[in-house]
């Protein structure tokens, strides 16, 4: 999936699987029984027709590939694109954000998997350490969500989700 530098994202909350056809491109975030076990669906794009309880819509913005200074500004998210090694994450982190006075959430993949995030009311970085690509920038999406929703990134430990993928459509 391409990686646009910056997008509006439209995560919705699903008591139980949304039904098919899911929207494309989209992520599926299965909570597990420590968010009541519901579904984020993460997809691209300001909500249209309503399938469900729209939990959260923002914009999403990749600090790696934009260079407008009032882009990272604006942004609900700052997603990074390229993975790093531990140390340089939290670096990177510390010095991106959350920056802007909208910007509820920072994350960015690890190299070797997993992602760490800032943000909420978690004091520094979460380690997250489920094996979503850094392609699959959506789960960022899905991260904020969770944080609107009033749950900690440190719940999403305990949460244990499972992610699924659909891809554009060609």
């Amino acid at each position: 999936m391409r990686r646009p530098a910056g997008c509006f994202v439209t995560v919705e909350w699903w008591e139980e699987a949304p039904p098919d056809p899911v929207p494309t491109p989209s992520v599926c975030l299965w909570t597990g029984p420590a968010a009541g076990g519901g579904v984020l669906l993460a997809r691209t794009g300001l909500t249209g027709i309503r399938r469900a309880a729209v939990l959260d819509e923002h914009l999403t913005v990749d600090a790696d590939v934009c260079a407008d200074a009032r882009g990272l500004d604006c942004a609900d998210v700052l997603r990074g694109s390229r993975p790093r090694p531990p140390a340089e994450a939290v670096r990177w982190l510390a010095e991106i954000g959350p920056a802007g006075p909208g910007c509820r959430l920072a994350a960015v993949p690890l190299t070797g998997g997993g992602w760490v995030a800032r943000g909420g009311t978690d004091p520094g970085v979460v380690t997250l350490p489920c094996r979503v690509p850094p392609e699959q920038w959506l789960f960022v999406s899905c991260l904020h969500a969770w944080l609107v929703a009033g749950l900690p990134l440190s719940g999403m430990l305990e949460a244990r989700p499972r992610i699924t993928y659909h891809p554009a459509i060609p």
